[in-house]
């Protein structure tokens, strides 16, 4: 889970805006994209691990990159980068100015971001590509549980129109996302809960960025994530088939395309941390969580705000 930015909920919240100049997509899948798959100290290596099964899924290509390789030159050679669930406050610590800019960069000259989570709140606030401010739902029920989200159909920008009206999804602490006035986005799903995106899609720059404070990457109750995070939640359905046509609208609206074609990748195309990482990584995680347990015992004590 990540902090997030609250403002006062005696403010107005400003209306959502979208524009209507978005291109649409009229992709199938992801064949020929590239897609990097962040993992660092406070990752959640489940939710990278999904993301990555999730975009083998669509047909693209996959590869873990942690923070010194995209520091360094990796990003020349990818279509879009994903953040997972985790620390975004470490997200910016471990990357450095540095690392920033090399994203603020490759998004605005034509690349794709793809944030879930602290990944989200790390590409809302560290980065700034969303012109706004980032507030918890505060759903009641446990602090994961599935909860139902409105499917934009009409949106401006990924062709959403034959997806599910509704869909259940893991919220985890999530939060929403409160544009400022003017600011152009394109809600991609509504909670049911307050009407408030928590999932949006925009333009920056020259490139294309998708924000998700749930957690639609988790297939819960299926082997087809590759991790067992969540399958007590047992969900039926699949936000699969949404998260295909956002990620193909964020290839198509970008001003770069994807340079290879005809890559058809096996589940073992994504190259994979060593060993010693995967252990690192997991070790991390119990840490994380142990650590999360605390801090939010102590944050409910207090009644202070946090998200996943």
């Amino acid at each position: 889970m990540a902090l997030v930015m609250i403002a006062s909920a005696m403010m107005l919240l400003p209306p959502v805006v979208a524009d209507s100049g978005y291109a649409t997509s009229t992709r199938s899948d992801l064949n020929g994209v590239r897609v990097a798959v962040y993992v660092g100290p406070d990752a959640l290596n489940h939710s990278g691990l999904a993301l990555a099964r999730l975009f083998e899924w669509m047909n693209a290509t996959v590869q873990f990159v942690t923070p010194a390789e995209v520091k360094g030159s990796v990003l020349d050679s990818v279509d879009i980068i994903a953040f997972p669930g985790g620390y975004y406050s470490s997200y910016s610590r471990d990357l450095g100015e540095s690392g920033k800019q090399k994203i603020i960069d490759f998004v605005r000259n034509g690349g794709s971001y793809f944030g879930i989570c602290g990944g989200s709140i790390f590409g809302a606030s560290s980065l700034r590509f969303f012109n706004g401010s980032v507030r918890l739902v505060n759903e009641p029920g446990n602090p994961m549980h599935l909860t139902i989200m409105h499917i934009n159909r009409t949106s401006a920008g990924p062709d959403l129109s034959d997806c599910p009206e509704n869909v259940s999804t893991m919220y985890w602490t999530s939060s929403y996302f409160s544009p400022r006035e003017g600011a152009a986005i394109i809600p991609i799903a509504l909670y049911d809960y307050n009407d408030r995106p928590g999932m949006i899609a925009l333009n920056y720059g020259q490139g294309t960025v998708f924000l998700s404070s749930p957690h639609p990457e988790y297939e819960e109750g299926s082997n087809q994530d590759g991790t067992t995070f969540g399958d007590e939640l047992s969900d039926p359905e699949s936000e699969w088939g949404v998260l295909l046509r956002v990620s193909s609208w964020l290839i198509d609206a970008s001003a770069v395309q994807p340079t290879t074609t005809n890559v058809s990748p096996s589940p073992s195309t994504y190259t994979s941390p060593d060993p010693l990482t995967i252990g690192l990584l997991s070790v991390g995680l119990v840490f994380v969580t142990v650590g999360f347990g605390f801090w939010r015992w102590r944050a409910m004590a207090r009644g202070s705000p946090h998200s996943a």
